[in-house]
Formats: structure tokens, C-alpha cells, sequence
């Protein structure tokens, strides 16, 4: 059994809302779980009370809060790094490199899933649920991106339009559109449920060629939008000069979704190199951003969205590989290449 190194109550209890107030600049460790393997992505489910987190064991890690008790959730044959809920809250869906999509009651005793459905050829490199819960979409590499029904895993439309593959997805808040964002920075929006493309937006910064392994290298390793639906938020690399030793920057790129247009470049503060992993608005208007160069420090970074830099970075002990917020908007998870899964807290130790 996993029990949290700084067992402070937000660890066990989600934080009422409106208690504290939420401040980047306090940002503090409260807790962290550990596994024996790096892990990939994580999620905080709907209640505040499990985390999910992916690992390089090609399993799935399910830590319950209020026990600390770790469960480990078989049936993947492959990393997973990109998990989703139904937006009741029952349902996990995990997207492994194994081409498939995995479906598990989020709260089960056995960890088994309850489906498993054949997605792609190749990876499947992301799953979202749509804001009704009746969908699913996936892309993959095959180079496709699929619309699915949820309650029966049954495919709906596929779409074909990228000429590399397709990193992440996201359906738009309001449901009726879905965008997609491939290796070449390439974004394209498609139409829910006919599948028919509907403008590509040009995020050519979010790649770059890796001379010394003749590769390109880019696309979005996290993808979300704003409550509102205005902005949609892709984090990535760019300024590539050599991408397997990390030789390279972190970005977040700010797209405005009524013009296209990609509006702002979020950096890392200075002297960072790597990826971006994680991208998440903050109900208080500011974006948070996680990142890692491999297994080497990483850092949390807190953006105004019409500024560039940072105005807050905090220090990692090792790259993170991913990022959620909790409901109570206070507390982040974030899963790290050392195999520990950590929960920071944005507010006063002394509040």
C-alpha cells in the first residue's frame, strides 16, 4: 500500500471550495505515491478521490485518496498516454499504443476493464469523451482520427485528412466540433457527427527537423480548451535541434478558435529544455503547464494568457510527465519519470 510522504488533508479530503484562496506563487508538494516504473499521463477522476496515472509497465495505476491503497488495472499490451471520464464520472477511458481503447468502471474492485475496443492499426494515441457522453473520439497511426459510440464501442465516421500522425484530439465544449493536431504542427477542425473537415490552422512552430537522426519531430503531447470554448490550448516542442537527447524547447501555443489564428506562444522560463507534457486553463484565468527532459528535473509553469513567460515556474525533483487539476480547482496532479506519482497544492502552507 502506497501512503502519501506529507499526509496533509487535502491529501484524503478535497479542499472546500472557496476555503483558500488559490495562489501559483505558494505552490507547495503535499503528497507523493510511488510505483516501481516511470509513469506516462495521469487523471484526477470526478470526485477528487482516485488518480490514474499510465506507466512504462504497460499497466495503469489507480490511487485511492482517502486509503491510499494502489490498484493496478491489466488488460493493455502497451503504454497508455491518454485517459479520459465520462462526464458521469462512471467510466475510465484509458488509450493504449496498442491500438485500443479501454473501458473500466472507474470505481471497480477488480481492475479488470469492462470492454476493450480495437481502434486502430498501430497506436491509439488519444481518447476524449464528448461533453454529452455519447461519443468517443480516437486518433491513431494509422493516420486517422474515428468518432465512436460510447455506450457500445460501435464506430460512427472516421476521418481521413492528416498526412502524419495525429497526436491528440478534443471536442469542442459545445459538442458539434471536434479538432485533431498531427507530428507537422497541422490542426484540423471536423464537424461532430459527420465527420467533415472544416478548416485547417497553421501550428507549423510546434515541429522541427532533428538533423542528427534525419526525423521530424512535433505534435501535441496535451491538448484542452478553455471553459468557454474560445481558446484551445496544444502543448508541445519547438526549436528542435536534437529531440532524443532534449535538445529542445518546450511550448504551449494559444489558438483562437473564432479566428484560427494562432495567438499566443507560451515558453518556459529561461535555460529549460525539453517537452511540454501537460496543458490545463485554471478557472482563475491563468494556464498551467507541465514539462521534463527525460529523466532530469522538470518544472511546473504558471502563464498569464497574454504573456509569454511564465509569471511563476516551480522546480521539479524530476520531469513530469503529464498534468491534471482537482475539482476543488486547488491541487495538481502530476506523474513523473521517476515513477512517483506527486500532488502539489496552490495555496499557503500557513492559509
Amino acid at each position: 500500500m502506497s501512503k502519501p510522504v506529507q499526509p496533509e488533508g487535502p491529501v484524503v479530503a478535497p479542499v472546500p471550495a472557496g476555503a483558500l484562496p488559490v495562489d501559483p506563487a505558494k505552490t507547495h508538494q503535499i503528497a507523493e505515491f510511488k510505483h516501481d516504473r516511470p509513469l506516462t499521463h495521469c487523471r484526477v477522476d470526478l470526485t477528487g478521490r482516485f488518480v490514474f496515472a499510465g506507466a512504462e509497465d504497460l499497466n495503469v495505476q489507480r490511487w485511492d485518496l482517502q486509503t491510499g491503497k494502489k490498484t493496478t488495472l491489466t488488460g493493455h499490451e502497451s503504454w497508455v498516454r491518454s485517459m479520459d471520464f465520462s462526464p458521469d464520472g462512471r467510466w475510465l477511458y484509458t488509450a493504449g499504443w496498442d491500438g485500443r481503447v479501454g473501458v473500466w468502471p472507474v470505481d471497480a474492485a477488480d481492475a479488470k476493464p469492462a470492454r476493450m475496443i480495437q481502434t486502430h492499426s498501430g497506436a491509439c494515441r488519444w481518447v476524449r469523451s464528448s461533453p454529452d457522453g455519447s461519443l468517443l473520439a480516437t486518433c491513431g497511426n494509422d493516420l486517422l482520427v474515428k468518432i465512436w459510440n460510447a455506450p457500445d464501442g460501435k464506430l460512427i465516421a472516421q476521418m481521413a485528412g492528416h498526412k502524419r500522425h495525429p497526436y491528440a484530439v478534443a471536442f469542442h465544449p459545445g459538442g458539434r466540433q471536434l479538432v485533431s493536431e498531427d507530428l507537422m504542427g497541422v490542426i484540423k477542425v471536423w464537424s461532430i457527427p459527420e465527420g467533415k473537415e472544416l478548416r485547417t490552422i497553421d501550428a507549423g512552430v510546434m515541429t522541427g527537423y532533428d538533423n542528427k537522426f534525419a526525423a521530424d519531430m512535433g505534435g501535441a503531447r496535451d491538448m484542452a480548451f478553455d471553459a468557454a470554448g474560445n481558446t484551445v490550448a496544444c502543448a508541445g516542442i519547438t526549436n528542435v535541434k536534437n529531440s532524443f537527447a532534449g535538445v529542445q524547447d518546450p511550448i504551449v501555443v494559444l489558438v483562437d478558435w473564432k479566428t484560427a489564428k494562432v495567438k499566443q506562444q507560451l515558453r518556459a522560463a529561461k535555460n529549460f529544455q525539453g517537452v511540454a507534457w501537460g496543458v490545463r486553463f485554471h478557472a482563475d484565468g491563468f494556464i498551467i503547464g507541465v514539462g521534463a527532459k527525460g529523466s532530469s528535473p522538470g518544472a511546473i509553469w504558471f502563464w498569464k494568457p497574454d504573456q509569454p513567460a511564465p509569471f511563476h515556474t516551480v522546480s521539479l525533483k524530476k520531469g513530469g510527465r503529464g498534468l491534471d487539476i482537482f475539482p476543488d480547482a486547488r491541487r495538481l496532479a502530476v506523474p513523473h519519470h521517476d515513477g512517483f506519482l506527486r500532488l502539489y497544492q496552490m495555496t499557503a502552507k500557513s492559509a
